[in-house]
């Protein structure tokens, strides 16, 4: 059986979404009756990018071992994923495209430090577009290539109404129609830590669990753990700024508006027929041991976890090291754990190339909080390792993930 899908990319693809969008809806029973106006139709999504553009977008983040060079469609058999920058990155899963936050570090006109654009990932043509907080970093660009791709977003109710709001920004729109299709697997004004809220994508073959958890972070040191700090700051590598000289900026404006105190939503993916393969996704971190115990109550409830891919970008590292992001994957006990958000922290404090020194203070923590099977850790290194699949490919239907003392696999979306 050929392993790519039978189905084809959308070369025409318009996204016409949200009730209404390009037709007029005529008011039913209100005054007026067939007399009343028209609703004015939504602006109309361009036409998507050129099938040879998907081909090339998705064999860059996907490997050419991994795509039909024909019709761009990526294995289904397994999740591929690349790591565009900060916590941003795009998986295939099940054949589709799903990008994980939406925003790029050092974004420019060109690919350079960060090598990819955002016209290459409006070219990928993703399905959904998964976040985890609606604030510059994150979600910049999510309204963006929604509305061009037609792709499905995915996060609590706030991000939805930040991304709307976003793309009637950007399209200068201020009709009722939405311009947007967003899914709400968090209700609005949740409480963090009150429950796990679930969501079925049969056409990933994965169950989403979501939890609402806190990014704020206590500035104290922890009394019950050893003495650690960690100086983002510290041992950049000069010779950055000569290997990638900063290019010229993306000068579209395109970005996002929401407020960094909004919601944060941590994901667990259940994924395969079996739904024997699980995988958690957070991109921000806070320190749930006096912020939000119950969190993490409900962290260690989900089913198991064989890759967690999490930040590091913690808001206490001067004073408790990286213990918070250590305290995440202790909730969690995955096989492997990706750091993300480290390449974003240390550019922040003007430093490049410091991911093995943050390798050595998460080793630390993770000793420190007392975490009896630590994972694998498994670092990407900016900006060598982005949009790079190799180092991110897994086999969900391997029987390696299935080890002695795991705790139960999902085998219903509940």
């Amino acid at each position: 059986m050929n392993q790519f899908s039978k189905f084809p990319l959308r070369p025409l693809h318009l996204a016409l979404v949200g009730a209404g969008v390009a037709m007029a809806i005529v008011a039913c029973g209100g005054s007026g009756g067939d007399d009343a106006p028209a609703e004015p139709a939504g602006p109309t999504p361009p036409a998507a990018p050129a099938l040879a553009e998907q081909i090339a977008a998705r064999t860059h983040y996907f490997g050419a071992e991994n795509v039909d060079a024909t019709t761009g469609e990526v294995r289904k058999d397994l999740v591929i994923m690349s790591w565009a920058s900060n916590t941003t990155y795009a998986a295939a899963i099940n054949g589709k495209v799903v990008l994980l936050d939406a925003s790029l570090l050092r974004r420019e006109q060109a690919p350079g430090r960060t090598p990819t654009t955002l016209p290459e990932m409006v070219a990928l043509m993703p399905s959904y577009i998964v976040l985890g907080k609606a604030a510059p970093g994150y979600a910049d660009l999510a309204a963006n290539i929604a509305f061009r791709t037609g792709a499905t977003v995915v996060g609590a109710a706030e991000h939805c109404d930040v991304v709307e709001a976003d793309a009637r920004r950007q399209q200068s729109w201020t009709g009722s129609a939405k311009l947007l299709k967003c899914t709400v697997v968090v209700p609005k004004d949740q409480a963090v830590g009150l429950s796990v809220n679930t969501l079925s994508l049969p056409d990933l073959q994965a169950c989403v669990r979501a939890v609402k958890h806190t990014d704020a972070a206590v500035t104290v040191a922890d009394p019950t753990l050893p003495a650690a700090a960690f100086d983002w700051s510290l041992y950049s590598d000069p010779r950055d700024a000569a290997w990638w000289p900063v290019g010229t900026a993306a000068t579209d404006g395109i970005t996002t508006t929401g407020a960094a105190t909004g919601p944060s939503v941590l994901y667990h993916l259940t994924l395969g027929s079996g739904q024997s393969f699980g995988m958690l996704w957070n991109d921000r971190v806070g320190s749930l041991k006096e912020n939000s115990p119950a969190a993490a109550t409900l962290v260690r409830s989900l089913p198991k976890t064989d890759v967690h891919i999490g930040s590091v970008d913690v808001g206490n590292a001067s004073s408790n090291g990286l213990r918070d992001a250590a305290l995440y994957i202790q909730a969690a006990q995955p096989k492997i754990f990706f750091p993300a958000g480290h390449d974003a922290a240390s550019q922040r404090a003007g430093a490049f190339n410091t991911g093995e020194l943050m390798k050595r203070a998460l080793e630390e923590a993770i000793d420190n909080v007392g975490i009896v099977n630590p994972p694998e850790l498994r670092v990407n290194f900016d900006p060598t390792d982005y949009v790079k699949p190799h180092y991110m490919t897994f086999d969900p239907a391997a029987a390696g993930w299935q080890q002695a003392g795991d705790k139960a696999s999902a085998t219903a979306c509940n």
